[in-house]
């Protein structure tokens, strides 16, 4: 990664950021700040900056005299956040089914019916995924009239983002994403909300089936 001059920690923090969400950093993986000066050409007091930036965030735990650990969801934190996203997200949706622009849910339906012909390679159609995911769910948070809610739900988003790459079962995903869509579209509040239960539903039960796989 080339930075520029402007911030050496926020650039390395974002970074660091992503590689975290998207697991390219695994939960639980000791991180080599002797390898990030020599990656990013850099001395070690922005590198130290940039981690404690992710301390704050939660997506990083220090250990006195050890070192920086990419975050390691416990199977009682990632059931206490899905529940979390349950209770906000379907709470949301009831609030602002009725406000939920047209144009957006156009875009979305549009693009998870894309999606849905699965003519991208495995890693295109995951980074597509993933920014159709996020949108949606977004989507939902951001037509709350509750401004607390939305205040709250960007508290935990990096978390949310974290867990969102744990989920590989995107094409029954999709296929959740348009039942929830067209429910939004309809303004049926009751048939959107069950479904968008149903998905986070899903979402937890895989990501509880593959913590194996995040080790």
């Amino acid at each position: 990664m080339q930075l520029n001059k402007k911030s050496l920690a926020d650039q390395i923090s974002k970074e660091l950021k992503e590689r975290i969400v998207n697991v390219e950093i695994k939960q639980g993986e000791k991180i080599n700040v002797s390898a990030l000066e020599e990656e990013f050409d850099v001395s070690r007091a922005p590198i130290r900056e940039a981690l404690q930036r992710l301390v704050d965030k939660g997506l990083v735990e220090v250990q006195p005299r050890v070192g920086y650990f990419a975050i390691e969801l416990s199977e009682k934190q990632i059931r206490d956040l899905c529940e979390l996203r349950k209770l906000l997200e379907t709470y949301s949706l009831k609030d602002s089914i009725e406000e939920l622009p047209k144009s957006e849910l156009d875009y979305l339906l549009q693009e998870s019916i894309e999606l849905q012909k699965n003519e991208h390679s495995h890693d295109k159609l995951r980074n597509k995924f993933d920014e159709t995911d996020e949108l949606l769910h977004k989507t939902i948070i951001h037509n709350s009239k509750n401004e607390f809610l939305k205040e709250f739900t960007e508290r935990i988003h990096n978390l949310i983002a974290l867990t969102r790459h744990l989920n590989e079962r995107i094409g029954e995903a999709i296929e959740e994403h348009l039942v929830i869509l067209r429910a939004m579209k309809e303004r049926d509040k009751k048939k959107a909300t069950k479904a968008l239960n149903v998905h986070l539903n899903n979402v937890e039960k895989e990501i509880l089936r593959k913590k194996s796989w995040v080790k």
